[in-house]
């Protein structure tokens, strides 16, 4: 067997053409790899991918993100000479490789050539075929990644392999080689001991290799553990073969006919004569954006592995919708058809299994669940069991009949799992960014055919976006497009959402409320009461939160969130490094606040307010030392949270609680330059603040956010009153932060003598607070080596940033390493010394990538287009492409975050004359070609 350049039959594996293992970077990398290879050759909408990859609204789930790791997953292929593309194909990526390029394609293919070869008597090239499938398994499908797609891309891959397995049984079994089969079916019987396929070829296995004593043992063993775990005797199959055996019937002897299928279970039976059971749903209008959804459906339900497939989601994203379509889609293959049983009418779990048997002809009379096992056992049929999630004592016996049935799958749409053993869970997601649009315009149309919306409009994106997907939620809107445009339905969204929809729709579809009122009522008083609370957080929580907000209530947190998950009410996002996070859909949110009443509300958001502003305090020094990376991004996370908590401290007359808040995370939005947000929080909390130290700070922070936004005259004002009330006050630690950004100004306006006179008393200041060797000392000692500079004195300059450096190498501070590693850098260039500013630019671009700087970045690069043009050796062809990638950057920044830097501006212009006057029309191109790079390829560039 040969090596394929991606191997997903085991851990995600991309192989070179020297068949040695390609590193393709971090698990995100190979996440996403993963989650464009289970669509190879298909386009896969960025919405889509950040759904797989991120989860919906998860944490670091950005397309800018995404941008990124695509980027390094190209570089990292092309690098390995790896036959596989990522290209750009609207609205998303397609990964290009041919299909014989994956091992998932090798075993799938081969298993269906052995069944074609074995179809027309070709024992030995069956056997080829199959061997050579098999021999592509390496355990568990892409076993290192967590996420849910590709849990339901394993389930199918290990369906066909359990399929070409048993196929090989039977294989061996006519090439008279009865111990080869033995061996593999014990295998196998003991990964799927309930599996009477399985069991009965080991049967006859056993007695073709002279152990009849063991085939018999088998049969004795299986039926005590049918009995003792499902309360049944094996099927009239199995139990015709303990008879052959028993009787040692020649006719257990391998055939030279072709074998039937694995399963032991006849092909299906033409079913192109016989009248669909299931209802038409033609007047509902095309099915929008559930293509993939339905393909993996049937797949499971082809799996011999997966006999009871529940699909789950929140009320009104589409599962009888989804299911009716898997259903007529299934049918032909289904040789005694497939039946539908709507549960919704159904109030005692003891009326199911009656249901089932009326729904599939059983007469009335007698036990019905032992006879829809005597008319089930031997049939090939699909059951459709259809709002189940009230029932939920029904289903240990729908779970048995499924596992005493080898031919019967049923598929239940439920928003909560069955819980039953053997249930194979299929999530069903709300719909994409794209396929949301096209569902809206597209019903709007029949609403409104002269006034239909396009789906780019901003306005239909953000309802889309508003309406997290759900399709009923969208439908509910688009119904509205005949009275309201779209932007009228979003400023409306809570009374549209409260419209009645189709008449001929089920009460509890009419509305988005009765639909998630159908959930809230199967909650228990405590879920009841737990679940409303969860909706004053603002992008998702962890349970530690969920613990703080619920705290009053009975019942533990993680307990109440399990359970409010299985009703999808509430969000599982996929596992990450900081553990499992969860969200509720907007509209449920909005949905969940209706039932909670203003008491409640007030300690749910209190309790809220008290924890973030504690988490913020806990990350808060690991912004200027060591796990900044890892601050950064936990910060982000929360992010949303944070400012609502601050926002409701001020809604509640509690501005101190969010002054502290913003203190600690005013350093987080400096470095990702959310200047105007933080700059409104703060200056709102200094409006209201009555704790002096809060004054000072709230002041110190706004005015800090505005200098970086440009405005002087605010930052000036600002800064200069919150050092006279910390002197007023005696708040030495309140004192520096404050009275160093007049410093900063005076920089700015080249007051060269002021700023002097107030970065020395600013680092004396520190000392005296105890930060001496801390934060605002190290930046002291860097902003006055800027002034040194600009005076003409760069040996000064020098001294004070390389003591700076060494107090952020010291700190392990990222941030304050490359803020300082600017100024070496410039001093660096007026000494000459070219090879030390490229490895100082390089170090700063690879940490000011790392944390995610871009403002930061865009400086160095500016730097590096100096030192390419000063430099003999350097290359001016790159002068271009780097101002244009910095003019990229600093265009999104959000303001001069660095207004203190003093880049020497007609070095910069400079650079960029002589590389004009080298490069001729070329030069536009270059700077055309620098804007359109990722942030990874810039710091590519930049030598990090």
């Amino acid at each position: 067997m040969s090596d394929v350049p991606l191997r997903l039959l085991g851990p995600l594996e991309v192989i070179d053409a020297s068949g040695a293992a390609v590193d393709i970077g971090s698990p995100r990398h190979r996440e996403t790899l993963a989650a464009l290879a289970v669509d190879a050759g298909r386009v896969v909408s960025t919405d889509m991918l950040l759904d797989r990859v991120w989860g919906e609204n998860g944490r670091g789930g950005t397309l800018a993100n995404l941008q990124a790791v695509i980027s390094r997953l190209r570089a990292r292929l092309r690098d390995a000479g790896v036959p596989a593309e990522i290209v750009t194909a609207p609205p998303g990526y397609r990964l290009e490789l041919a299909l014989d390029a994956m091992d998932a394609h090798h075993l799938a293919s081969g298993v269906e050539e052995a069944r074609t070869a074995l179809a027309s008597g070709d024992v030995g090239g069956a056997q080829q075929h199959l061997g050579a499938a098999l021999d592509w398994w390496r355990g568990e499908p892409l076993a290192d990644v967590p996420q849910m797609f590709a849990r339901a891309e394993a389930l199918r891959l290990e369906g066909i392999r359990l399929t070409g397995e048993e196929l090989a049984a039977e294989l061996d079994l006519r090439a008279g080689d009865a111990a080869a089969a033995v061996t593999r079916l014990q295998d196998l019987s003991v990964q799927h001991p309930l599996r009477e396929s399985v069991r009965g070829q080991l049967m006859r296995a056993l007695y073709l290799a002279g152990r009849q004593a063991d085939a018999l043992q088998e049969y004795a063993d299986l039926r005590t553990r049918l009995v003792e775990e499902l309360g049944v005797d094996p099927g009239p199959a199995v139990q015709r073969l303990h008879q052959q055996i028993l009787e040692q019937d020649p006719a257990l002897r391998p055939a030279h006919a072709p074998a039937p299928r694995p399963d032991t279970r006849p092909d299906p039976r033409p079913s192109e004569h016989r009248p669909s059971r299931i209802p038409s749903t033609d007047l509902l209008g095309d099915l929008v954006g559930r293509d993939r959804d339905i393909d993996y459906l049937l797949e499971l339900l082809r799996s011999p592995t997966s006999r009871l497939v529940t699909v789950t989601g929140v009320g009104g994203c589409g599962k009888t919708r989804v299911a009716l379509a898997v259903a007529r889609a299934a049918e032909d293959h289904f040789g005694d058809g497939v039946t539908l049983v709507p549960l919704a009418p159904l109030r005692d779990p003891t009326a199911v299994i009656p249901a089932i048997a009326h729904a599939v002809g059983v007469a009335e009379g007698g036990d019905p669940f032992a006879a829809l096992l005597e008319l089930l056992r031997d049939r090939e049929q699909l059951l459709l069991l259809d709002n189940a999630e009230h029932l939920v004592d029904a289903w240990p016996e729908v779970a048995t009949l499924a596992a005493a049935c080898p031919g019967l799958r049923i598929l239940v749409t439920s928003r909560i799992p069955l819980r039953v053993r053997g249930e194979v869970l299929y999530p069903l997601s709300p719909l994409d960014q794209q396929a949301a649009a096209h569902l809206f315009v597209t019903r709007a149309a029949t609403v409104a055919p002269t006034a239909a919306p396009l789906p780019d409009d901003p306005a239909v994106v953000q309802l889309c976006q508003r309406l997290a997907g759900i399709p009923l939620a969208i439908e509910l809107a688009a119904a509205r497009v005949r009275l309201l445009r779209p932007a009228d339905i979003v400023a409306r969204l809570d009374h549209v959402m409260a419209a009645e929809g189709a008449r001929d729709l089920p009460p509890r579809q009419r509305t988005m409320r009765a639909a998630i009122d159908w959930s809230f009522e199967l909650l228990s008083p405590a879920e009841q009461a737990a679940f409303p609370r969860l909706a004053v957080f603002v992008g998702g929580f962890d349970l530690d939160a969920a613990a703080a907000v619920l705290a009053d209530l009975d019942g533990d947190a993680l307990a109440l969130v399990d359970a409010l998950v299985e009703q999808s009410l509430v969000v599982a996002e996929p596992l990450g490094d900081s553990g499992p996070r969860f969200r509720l859909l907007e509209p449920v949110a909005q949905y969940a606040l209706t039932r909670l009443p203003a008491a409640d509300e007030r300690l749910a958001r209190d309790a809220h307010l008290r924890h973030f502003t504690g988490l913020a305090a806990h990350y808060e020094p690991s912004l200027r030392g060591p796990g900044t990376v890892e601050t950064l991004t936990g910060i982000e996370r929360e992010h949303a949270n944070m400012v609502a908590a601050i926002e409701w401290s001020l809604a509640s007359g509690q501005p101190d609680e969010g002054g502290w808040l913003g203190w600690h995370l005013w350093l987080f939005w400096w470095v990702r330059g959310t200047l105007r947000e933080g700059r409104r929080l703060m200056a709102a909390v200094l409006a209201d603040a009555t704790d002096d130290r809060v004054r000072v700070r709230s002041g110190a922070v706004a005015a800090a956010l505005a200098f970086a936004q440009g405005d002087l005259d605010f930052a000036r004002e600002h800064w200069r009153i919150a050092s006279d009330l910390a002197r007023r006050t005696g708040d030495a630690e309140g004192l520096p932060y404050a009275y160093g950004g007049i410093g900063l100004v005076a920089l700015a306006e080249d007051d060269l003598d002021t700023a002097v006179a107030v970065f020395t008393e600013t680092i004396g200041l520190t000392e005296v607070a105890g930060l001496g060797g801390e934060w605002l000392w190290t930046l002291s000692h860097v902003w006055l080596g800027t002034v040194e500079l600009l005076r003409g004195d760069p040996s000064r300059a020098a001294a004070l940033v390389d003591d700076a450096l060494a107090a952020g190498r010291r700190r392990h501070d990222p941030l304050a390493v490359y803020i300082a590693l600017f100024t070496a850098i410039q001093v660096s260039v007026v000494r000459g010394d070219f090879e030390r500013a490229r490895a100082q630019i390089a170090e700063g671009v690879a940490l000011s990538q790392e944390t995610g700087d871009h403002a930061n970045l865009a400086y160095l690069l500016e730097s590096l287009a100096v030192v390419e043009s000063l430099d003999g050796e350097g290359d001016l062809a790159r002068v271009g492409v780097l101002r244009g990638a910095a003019a990229e950057l600093r265009a999104g920044a959000g303001g001069n975050v660095y207004g203190y830097y003093r880049p020497d501006e007609a070095l910069i212009e400079q650079a960029s004359a002589a590389a004009r006057a080298s490069r001729g029309p070329s030069y536009d191109d270059d700077v055309a070609s620098g804007r359109t790079l990722t942030v990874e390829e810039m710091a590519a560039l930049a030598g990090a």
